[in-house]
């Protein structure tokens, strides 16, 4: 049975999935997760690199992973993402067409990223006779850290894609008869927006707000500590009805400017689709997990809200059961993981 690591490395915590493929049958083999070094992701100090290596290497051994093989998840908020329109153009005269769209786009000189395109819908299909290019741009530094942290590890990197793209795949299989999906991704620092419609990314956006600045707010507003914040948020999160409405108020100004985002997205795909509408909204990340969380979004936008199970299609031996709930926290990796 061949199999690959999908490795998330968060603010937060590094989660490893294997995932092992035989034919069509998909059978989880290794699982877990361990905190990040503190603040080694914004470092360029080899002994920064050299401490999240050495908690890859403890993953792979306690989980008693066998693949050498790594996909590795790029951080949104580094990375630069957009669905672009171009006219119809050939392979050829759009290798060109990208060059020019990009220097439109992406605030770096193109010599300092690496760049990607993928058409996802040709003009035939879309509704403004033009085709619609996902257009991606990696810093080389950012790719560079990366796969020095790998090689240290004793890795071997096959891919390296965004966050949204690894999510967008884990989830496809859970919302297969839903046309219209989007995911809302709440990491540490940042809360990715996608759209999915008939399983094509058709819009993304990436916000500096997430699990860190709920918790700042708690602290602030309430005199916390940052681990009383943090405590607090995560066993009462945003019920209105604990704790007199205070935490839920607390945080407020965060959500406020969340949801403000996620209104946004539904109006553009309203403007774009017409009669179409978001149909789910899908939580994944960390903060996902809070509790009230899922009627907090569902009530602001009048849409069904559930959190993501990227485990659907996927075999599980009864040791993993503990998984079953961890889902939004693991939806990348295993999105890594079962890239074909």
């Amino acid at each position: 049975m061949e199999s690959i690591l999908g490795i998330d490395v968060g603010t937060h915590s590094i989660k490893l999935i294997e995932i092992g493929r035989e034919k069509d049958t998909l059978t989880l083999l290794a699982a877990g997760s361990m905190p990040t070094p503190p603040k080694a992701l914004s470092s360029n100090i080899t002994a920064d690199y050299e401490a999240v290596a050495y908690v890859i290497k403890q993953l792979v051994k306690e989980t008693g992973a066998k693949s050498e093989k790594v996909n590795i998840a790029l951080p949104e908020s580094q990375v630069f993402t957009r669905v672009i329109e171009v006219p119809q153009l050939s392979k050829r005269e759009l290798v060109s067409a990208i060059q020019w769209e990009a220097e439109q786009y992406i605030p770096l000189p193109l010599d300092q990223v690496n760049m990607d395109f993928t058409i996802l819908r040709d003009a035939k299909t879309t509704t403004s006779g033009k085709m619609e290019v996902l257009l991606i741009a990696a810093p080389k530094v950012l790719i560079e850290r990366y796969m020095t942290i790998l090689e240290l590890a004793d890795l071997e990197p096959a891919f390296a894609e965004t966050e949204i793209i690894a999510s967008s795949r884990a989830i496809a299989k859970s919302v297969a008869s839903v046309k219209n999906v989007m995911i809302v991704a709440i990491g540490a620092q940042t809360t990715d927006i996608t759209i999915l419609r008939g399983g094509i990314i058709a819009f993304t956006r990436s916000i500096s707000a997430g699990g860190e600045a709920l918790s700042r707010s708690l602290s602030q507003s309430l005199d916390f500590t940052m681990v009383q914040a943090e405590e607090y948020k995560k066993t009462y999160g945003l019920q209105r009805g604990m704790l007199e409405g205070k935490l839920v108020a607390a945080m407020e100004p965060i959500m406020t400017t969340i949801m403000n985002e996620i209104k946004r997205a539904i109006a553009f795909f309203g403007e774009k689709f017409g009669s179409e509408r978001i149909e789910a909204i899908i939580l994944s990340g960390g903060s996902a997990k809070l509790p009230g969380i899922i009627s907090y979004i569902a009530e602001s936008v009048t849409i069904e809200t559930q959190l993501a199970n990227p485990w659907v299609g996927i075999q599980k031996e009864a040791r993993f059961a503990v998984l079953g709930t961890e889902g939004p926290s693991f939806t990348v990796a295993v999105g890594l993981a079962i890239r074909s």
